[in-house]
């Protein structure tokens, strides 16, 4: 399954499941955004990286789940049928990959390794509409899209023992655009705090987490 179908199932699933939810029957409560709401949202976000690594023997890789947080508030009139709502998002990733050697020297065999580090930080303004069909009391769905940048710094450092080979710490950065849309869902088991999901083009595949209300 590419990653296209398994977009659409997941947002099949989370925006059914939201929708089959009694929080969207009319409760006469009120709903759960408007123009006095803003939020901040923590999350994290997993099923892509901008790095792909293929195991094999003497090598290691990891990577971190992408880390969000972001911020939305929205504008005091509504645009047609709904709200837009404007903020900023940050995120954070971290990668490595590892090659580890032995190495016979003066009698003794060494171990030592070469390894490469990245750190990548989007930071993007977003902007969101929430229609009114779809927000209750206590759930709603709604849609974005964000612009902003990737900054993203490498790093390769060696333990090498050999004395003819220069041992030597690489460092760059650089900048890159970063655009993209999303549908997210959520959810107020209590009034101020909501758990969420985002399904995202860019940045992560689906990222989860809570939603602070004040």
């Amino acid at each position: 399954m590419n990653t296209m179908k398994k977009s659409f199932v997941l947002l099949v699933a989370i925006v059914g499941g939201m929708l089959s939810n009694p929080a969207f029957a009319q409760s006469g409560g009120g709903k759960c955004y408007d123009e006095n709401t803003h939020i901040i949202n923590l999350g994290v976000g997993f099923g892509n990286s901008y790095y792909k690594f293929n195991n094999r023997t003497g090598y290691e890789f990891g990577r971190t789940p992408v880390f969000l947080l972001s911020y939305e508030q929205p504008l005091r009139n509504k645009v047609g049928p709904g709200y837009i709502g404007v903020g900023g998002l940050f995120a954070f990733q971290n990668a490595h990959e590892r090659f580890n050697y032995d190495y016979y020297y003066n009698n003794g065999n060494h171990r030592y390794y070469n390894q490469n580090t990245w750190n990548d930080y989007v930071i993007a303004g977003r902007a969101t509409y929430h229609w009114d069909g779809l927000i209750a009391e206590k759930a709603e769905v709604y849609g974005g899209a964000l612009i902003g940048v990737r900054i993203s710094s490498y790093k390769y450092t060696s333990n090498n023992p050999d004395p003819y080979y220069k041992n030597e710490v690489l460092s760059e950065g650089s900048v890159y655009p970063v655009f993209g849309a999303f549908i997210g869902a959520r959810y107020y088991f209590v009034p101020n705090v909501a758990v969420y999901s985002e399904i995202y083009s860019t940045v992560s595949f689906i990222s989860a987490g809570f939603t602070f209300k004040f």
